[in-house]
């Protein structure tokens, strides 16, 4: 059995290196039965190129994984 391995790719350099950057935060809301607010900690995760800096969404990443998937679908059917 062949193995091949594909690169998701930067699409401003085609670089495969990413770093990932995180940012934290905090989402303060009301609620019914109390006047004091609480709160939900959030991550905001992005994917930084380390060639050019151009960054990327973990969503933005999946939807690039999947069609590298679908066009081996495509080439073995």
């Amino acid at each position: 059995m062949d193995h091949l391995k594909e690169y998701f790719l930067c699409m401003e350099c085609q670089n495969k290196e990413f770093k990932r950057i995180n940012s934290f935060s905090l989402q303060f809301h009301s609620v019914n039965f109390s006047d004091d607010r609480i709160y939900d900690m959030l991550t905001d995760e992005k994917y930084q190129c380390t060639k050019c800096g151009t960054t990327f969404t973990k969503d933005e990443i999946e939807e690039g994984l999947l069609k590298i998937k679908q066009t081996f679908k495509i080439k073995s059917g």
